[in-house]
């Protein structure tokens, strides 16, 4: 049975502002034994109606926030820490309207909450695949040319709404998916030596933009336009494409529609769930440790 985080276990966790502020505290500055100022032995109090903790000795201040996604935020921390864990325990993604309507904060800020929890995840990397890794391509969006002509007329300037997206997933292990130019050859060879190891095992469709493989790669493939999908028994791409239906039920039905400018960071977002597909109970917390990374 997957462990996960309840909801009861997180509230006594992060039940209070002071609690939440607590953490951050020692996420930021770690277990201190003494002051980084005076130097004398570490004996902090917090300062009443301010996310500041102060120094007994010295009278240095400390500001866990400062620097941080939080910086001159005025939305609650207990509020941020609870939008955090919903990106922990859903299955398509939480949209911004979903934030507005369970903070009841404005739409712009709830835009902005999860965009920055979703900057948090995509500090989040994995280890470059090995072993049998199957690897595919696919299209989010619309091209313009398929468009109502209503729609059409809107999009003129805005080049091809359709973004490509290059995946790998190694077997019963982590997926790597990002936003690619194109999808032929030159564009997708020196991706598949950055994110998959030498010696690697590498499954595809028929696409020719997948001929000729760098010798590094074993490499085979099953013909879809044949309606094969399994070749003998362990040649398929089954995982990757399972991957890609997440992905765009994420897009097309929990957000609707996002924008290439930010299509990225919701491949993050989808990625780091699949990762973590069997660790649920910890990915609230890596999220919260990559909090000293990410700049306000």
């Amino acid at each position: 049975m997957k462990k996960t985080l309840t909801l009861k276990e997180f509230r006594k966790r992060y039940d209070t502002e002071e609690a939440c502020l607590d953490k951050i505290f020692r996420l930021r500055y770690g277990k201190l034994e003494a002051c980084p100022k005076c130097h004398a032995p570490a004996d902090f109090r917090r300062v009443d109606k301010r996310r500041c903790y102060f120094c007994n000795s010295c009278d240095a201040q400390f500001y866990p926030t400062a620097g941080t996604i939080f910086e001159k935020t005025t939305t609650p921390l207990v509020d941020w820490m609870y939008i955090m864990y919903l990106f922990t325990t859903t299955r398509n993604g939480v949209s911004a309207k979903e934030i507005e309507r369970t903070l009841g904060v404005t739409y712009k800020c709830a835009w902005r909450m999860g965009h920055k929890i979703r900057e948090l995840i995509g500090v989040i990397g994995v280890e470059k695949l090995k072993g049998i890794v199957e690897a595919d391509e696919c299209f989010i969006g619309q091209k313009a040319k398929n468009m109502h002509r209503k729609k059409r007329e809107v999009a003129v300037g805005y080049r091809e709404r359709m973004a490509n997206v290059f995946g790998a997933v190694e077997r019963d292990g982590n997926v790597v998916a990002m936003l690619v130019s194109d999808t032929k050859s030159a564009t997708l060879f020196p991706v598949i030596e950055n994110i998959i190891e030498k010696g690697a095992t590498i499954y595809t469709d028929k696409s020719t933009s997948y001929d000729s493989m760098p010798d590094k790669f074993s490499h085979d493939s099953v013909d879809h336009n044949r309606g094969q999908y399994v070749k003998d028994g362990v040649v398929h791409t089954n995982n990757i494409e399972n991957f890609w239906s997440n992905l765009k039920r994420t897009i097309k039905g929990t957000h609707i529609h996002v924008s290439h400018k930010h299509i990225q960071k919701y491949i993050n977002e989808c990625a780091f769930r699949y990762n973590n597909r069997d660790s649920a109970d910890t990915m609230f917390e890596m999220i919260l440790s990559k909090l000293p990374e990410v700049k306000a």
